[in-house]
């Protein structure tokens, strides 16, 4: 009887401890459309999003393979990876000699997600522009949970959040206005557009309103059409209403100088009449962002961090 016991009581004690260990050897994944179940943590991860791989060299974890891009600063070393196609592109015959078992896909590749989790599991994050800090928030902690570097994360979310919080105070009851300029041209950011997340780290009051969803659902008129003509009209009347509210903080955000591109944003600006005569101007206050941090990085947790000590150092008295 004793014997019986002892043997279903050591049985039970075995099934505990096994069960004890699948638990801590799981790993549980939680993104923007469900949640990914694994027994292992993967060994080979591919992203297609630049930010979720400043993220994760944030915190540690390896990245097997990398969209073809410009990687510099502390992102220098995934120069060296496998690239496996493009930020909008997969490269299907790279990811099948390089064989990932987890997939991170991008805004930018978000078409290909169905194609991509026939090779491996796809996981992807969204970014809410309206709320721009609390998804890297979100998309961060689910990362470290299922990586179990929780600790670490808060650590570097704490250090973005004070600066962010200084930031704030510093730029109390003051405005901007964020002016993306392409081939000579100016466009307006508002809070909601795809840079209007410049108003929620600066703390800068966007002297335009936040777009509505109207707005932003507006599909790309064709060129020489009646919408394209309405749509510069509206630019430039947004550029002229910046001008007259006078803004404290005018930010300029080059695409042409991407990837060591050719600067000109200071001649664009300096050439629209009304921006001249703004003091923003004309004291200096105009903050230059770095264009592969803010167009191509994005919402990186180092990236972030880097970007707003940029702003503190610019924007200090």
């Amino acid at each position: 009887m004793i014997t019986i016991r002892n043997t279903v009581l050591s049985s039970l004690i075995g099934s505990a401890l096994m069960c004890l260990s699948l638990a801590t050897h799981a790993f549980e994944l939680t993104h923007s459309t469900g949640t990914l179940h694994r027994d292992t943590p993967p060994q080979k991860i591919v992203s297609y999003e630049i930010a979720h791989i400043d993220t994760l060299n944030a915190l540690g974890i390896e990245v097997a393979g990398v969209p073809k891009s410009t990687y510099k600063d502390e992102l220098s070393k995934f120069n060296d990876l496998p690239v496996v196609g493009t930020l909008f592109e997969p490269d299907f015959a790279a990811l099948k000699e390089l064989q990932p078992d987890l997939i991170i896909a991008g805004g930018r590749s978000a078409n290909a997600i169905e194609a991509l989790n026939t090779l491996a599991p796809t996981v992807s994050f969204q970014t809410d522009p309206n709320n721009f800090l609390a998804s890297v928030k979100q998309s961060t902690l689910q990362l470290a949970h299922a990586f179990e570097v929780t600790e670490q994360a808060q650590e570097k979310l704490a250090q973005l959040e004070q600066q962010v919080q200084e930031l704030h105070q510093l730029n109390h009851g003051k405005t901007g206005a964020l002016l993306f300029t392409i081939n000579g041209r100016l466009i307006p950011h508002a809070p909601g557009d795809r840079f209007g997340y410049v108003y929620e780290l600066s703390g800068l009051q966007s002297i335009l309103p936040k777009r509505t969803a109207h707005e932003l659902n507006q599909p790309r008129p064709e060129p020489g059409s009646a919408e394209a003509h309405a749509a510069a009209a509206k630019i430039a009347n947004e550029l002229n209403t910046i001008a007259k509210a006078d803004p404290d903080w005018i930010i300029m955000l080059d695409r042409g100088a991407i990837n060591d591109g050719e600067k000109t944003a200071a001649t664009t600006l300096a050439a629209h009449d009304a921006l001249r005569q703004t003091r923003a101007f004309k004291e200096g206050r105009i903050y230059y962002a770095e264009p592969n941090r803010w167009y191509l990085i994005t919402g990186g947790l180092n990236n972030l961090t880097q970007i707003t000590a940029d702003m503190l150092e610019h924007m200090r008295p």
